[in-house]
């Protein structure tokens, strides 16, 4: 009977330490303390409990120790138990996040300077940051004042859905994009076959312009020059010559200036000329008159 009573007890003794070692599990609790405790010092915690999360650049660093409250400052002081080796730097603070459905936690962001470190027992501070359900809470009269404006957006929106204009203007904007599309296939092809043919027709034309800048290059322009200037002055002496051979036409003292300028010369031929066309007409009419021709030599007077 005793026996009995003692196996009892022993599973009762080994029942209760796998409780308390499950339940420490569980909530993360340490069973040797490292004394490695700083302190945040905070208007509101927002929910935090002991033995909550401490965190740091998402990666946990320690647990809540103990929350306590002073009456002086009306501040609450946070113990923060950090793992072993893990120490603040200074100008390092803390603030709370809480995720939706979840427990908050203590996220500590640390200081910029890894060289200037905190002793152990300092005070850091930190303020409750906001989560998704108070965001979500501040956020509501603004909705409730935002919804009738909603309400006449969308009214807006169905009436101008609705408009036939809107669909011509639709049809529209499709029209003239396949009109682009179009437009742009063709440029794609003179950019592709046009182009390529203009451009070696020009570097055709600049080689041929080089060519014939290199050629005039070559000449001799200087004997070029010179030939120029000796044809123009057989050119003045030529028109000196024509024009001193028009003086003397026009002059009344030379011959053909006078067969040109007197009157009488001109009268005179132009009499000779009407003679001579009676005599020829008079000629073929009757040409008996001015030649005899006989068969047997007899000659009609």
């Amino acid at each position: 009977m005793k026996s009995k009573e003692i196996k009892i007890a022993i599973t009762a003794i080994l029942a209760i330490i796998i409780i308390y070692f499950g339940i420490v599990f569980l909530k993360g609790l340490k069973l040797f303390s490292t004394d490695n405790i700083y302190y945040v010092e905070m208007k509101n915690v927002g929910g935090l409990n002991k033995s909550d999360i401490v965190t740091s650049n998402g990666m946990s660093i320690g647990m809540v120790k103990d929350i306590t409250y002073d009456p002086h400052r009306q501040t609450l002081a946070v113990a923060v138990e950090l793992n072993e080796g893990f120490s603040l730097p200074r100008n390092s603070h803390a603030n709370i996040t809480k995720e939706m459905l979840g427990s908050p936690k203590l996220n500590i962001i640390l200081g910029t300077n890894p060289d200037d470190m905190l002793n152990i027992g300092d005070t850091i501070y930190g303020e409750a940051g906001s989560d998704l359900m108070s965001a979500a809470g501040d956020m509501l009269p603004q909705l409730q004042q935002l919804m009738p404006r909603l309400d006449s957006i969308v009214t807006a929106i169905n009436y101008i859905t609705n408009d036939p204009a809107l669909m011509a203007t639709l049809q529209n904007m499709q029209y003239i994009s396949n009109k682009l599309k179009t437009t742009t296939d063709n440029v794609n092809t003179i950019m592709a076959h046009d182009v390529p043919q203009l451009i070696g027709k020009a570097n055709g034309i600049m080689t041929n312009l080089e060519t014939t800048t290199n050629q005039i290059k070559e000449l001799d322009l200087a004997s070029l020059s010179d030939n120029a200037t000796s044809t123009l002055q057989k050119a003045n002496q030529t028109m000196e010559q024509l024009q001193g051979i028009t003086t003397q036409i026009n002059s009344p003292n030379s011959s053909i200036g006078k067969m040109l300028n007197d009157p009488s010369v001109y009268n005179h031929l132009d009499s000779t000329m009407t003679n001579a066309s009676k005599l020829l007409e008079d000629l073929r009419k009757n040409p008996k008159r001015y030649v005899n021709f006989s068969l047997f030599g007899k000659q009609n007077k």
